[in-house]
């Protein structure tokens, strides 16, 4: 017998350990959930779970990517709905302008009407977005660049004079209570009421000059007030009504002195609107005791000079295959061009058929009858000052030397480059998008969605041209600017041709609509096949990762049990040292 080393003990000791740290492991299982609390349970099992994992998330996010993608082309597809009823009813329009029962006035309010339409479908082309991409006006970007196009992108002035219009009115006769004076600006009549103190909104001893009533097209003036000279009083409030209409706000400054008032028409930085006719100032008139000399509202000129925005484009530059001299080399060109404000200049062959583009069309064919190859620079700058003419708001384009000059028009004038912007550019691409639609790389999918603005459904053109109106009268939707002309229906035989004009265009949006229906079919049976896998491969995910609970609690039952059993042993494990003590009696 020993008592300086207990084995059994210790034995049971050890077993107990096990037991006990088993029990700890299943508890732990149990709690959780997991076979894999952590990477000591399962090394491998833990790093193909991981894996299955990733690709459980990337397969919902997928899916999630799809549902998104189904919301893109439902926004499309929902707004060509609309383009939809809208060609119907021009359709419609067309077949009864075509019919001669109508007279010219009648054809003349079926033409307003159509031309609204078309700007309609403009502004749905136009502001059609999801997510701040627009949809349905292309991609907007240059698909085929012309680097040497623009030479660089400095900016010429000169100094061109405009009349600016003013008017100076003296006041001969100090005003008293119950006096005004009216001034008409822009057809719009401002009258000055002098008041007795205090009385009918006149503030007594007003240091101002003015108190503006509810009605902003009057201001009464305290008659009584020594602060109020008569000229002073009226140019402070009519300075005040100004600023208080927003129509004028802006557009007119009062100034003078001693006893005259002067109206000056602000000149704007773009718009032009206060340029050049006189008539925005009207004469002013009198009543009471207020006199008026001089010329007595009549509108002198003065000349200011403004610059004038213009910019050069080197056409001699144009980057062509190679050096030779033939017309191969100038017909590369086709389909290629730039933008004047936002406005495209695209070059195309006149023989291979008729323009196909959405922006303004310069036929290559032109320039190779102007002039020989070898002044391509020149032919290439007279043809497209020539098509383009007066085609882009606010800008002129001439020609000279192989040099296209674009220079802002009167309306544009203040800072140099104001309204002028020049980009290399080409025919307008659809609109792309790419879906991920998968969980790993390069599982993506595709759509496009053409251009479905009016010009590229072929219902407007170029003011003119055969079929269309003879001056600009289709709006982009979005401003009140003609830009684009409109059906012709003012006979029977263009309100005929129109009716085909939009059957064409009817076909083009339905056969898009049915494209994008394509897509949407597809990305649901996308999103089916995403659902399917991502719900198999979780429930393989869970055989690895996830603990049988039926199964673990019978080892935790097990492993409690012999715990229990081991910590029993272990108290007789201690008493066996004890029969020592009966030696020693």
């Amino acid at each position: 017998m020993i008592i300086n080393h207990n084995i059994t003990a210790l034995n049971t000791h050890n077993k107990l350990s096990s037991a006990s740290a088993a029990q700890s492991k299943s508890m732990e299982k149990l709690a959780s959930g997991l076979r894999i609390n952590r990477a000591g349970d399962d090394a491998a099992g833990l790093a193909i779970s991981e894996k299955m994992r990733a690709q459980v998330r990337g397969l919902d996010q997928a899916s999630r990517n799809s549902q998104d993608g189904i919301s893109m082309i439902q926004t499309a597809e929902g707004a060509l709905n609309e383009t939809h009823d809208i060609l119907q009813r021009m359709r419609e329009l067309a077949t009864q302008a075509a019919n001669d029962t109508n007279v010219g006035v009648d054809r003349g309010e079926i033409q307003k009407e159509i031309n609204q339409l078309s700007s309609e479908i403009n502004r749905v082309g136009n502001t059609t977005e999801f997510n701040t991409q627009s949809l349905l006006k292309g991609d907007g970007k240059a698909n085929l660049s012309l680097t040497k196009v623009v030479s660089d992108g400095s900016l010429t002035s000169g100094a061109t004079t405009h009349v600016q219009a003013t008017q100076t009115t003296t006041i001969g006769t100090p005003a008293g209570a119950g006096d005004s004076a009216t001034f008409t600006l822009n057809g719009q009549s401002l009258k000055v009421n002098f008041t007795a103190s205090g009385s009918n909104g006149g503030a007594a001893n007003d240091s101002k000059g003015y108190n503006v009533t509810s009605n902003s097209a009057s201001a009464a003036i305290d008659a009584t007030s020594t602060a109020n000279t008569t000229a002073a009083g009226i140019r402070d409030a009519l300075q005040k009504v100004i600023d208080s209409n927003e129509t004028l706000k802006g557009n007119y400054v009062v100034s003078g002195s001693n006893a005259d008032v002067t109206i000056t028409a602000v000149a704007k930085a773009a718009g032009g609107e206060m340029f050049g006719a006189t008539g925005n100032i009207a004469a002013a008139t009198e009543s009471g005791a207020i006199a008026f000399t001089g010329t007595s509202g009549a509108a002198s000129v003065g000349t200011t000079s403004y610059t004038q925005a213009s910019k050069a484009i080197n056409l001699n530059s144009l980057e062509v295959t190679d050096a030779a001299t033939t017309d191969a080399n100038i017909k590369a060109l086709v389909g290629k061009g730039f933008t004047v404000n936002d406005q495209q200049i695209e070059f195309y062959d006149a023989t291979a058929g008729s323009y196909k583009g959405s922006g303004i069309g310069v036929a290559i064919n032109t320039a190779l009858e102007t002039a020989a190859f070898g002044s391509k620079g020149d032919a290439l700058a007279k043809a497209v000052a020539d098509t383009v003419a007066s085609k882009i708001d606010g800008v002129t384009l001439t020609a000279a030397t192989g040099t296209l000059t674009v220079t802002a028009s009167s309306k544009f004038l203040g800072e140099a480059g104001n309204a002028i912007e020049v980009k290399d550019g080409g025919i307008q691409e659809d609109f792309k998008a790419t879906f991920q639609v998968g969980a790993n790389k390069n599982q993506s999918f595709s759509i496009d969605i053409k251009d479905m603005r009016a010009s590229a459904l072929g219902i407007t053109g170029k003011a003119g041209d055969a079929g269309f109106t003879a001056a600009g009268s289709v709006t982009d939707g979005t401003s009140s600017v003609a830009k684009e002309a409109g059906l012709d229906v003012s006979n029977h035989e263009n309100a005929s041709a129109a009716v085909k004009v939009i059957n064409d265009a009817i076909e083009k949006v339905s056969s898009e609509r049915s494209k994008l229906g394509a897509f949407q079919n597809r990305l649901e049976h996308t999103i089916n096949n995403l659902k399917t896998s991502s719900e198999n491969l979780t429930a393989a995910e869970s055989r690895v990762r996830d603990v049988d609970m039926a199964k673990e609690m019978m080892s935790q039952t097990k492993n409690s049990i012999l715990a229990q059993a081991a910590q029993a042993m272990l108290a007789q494990s201690n008493q066996t040292p004890q029969g020592v003590l009966q030696l020693l009696r």
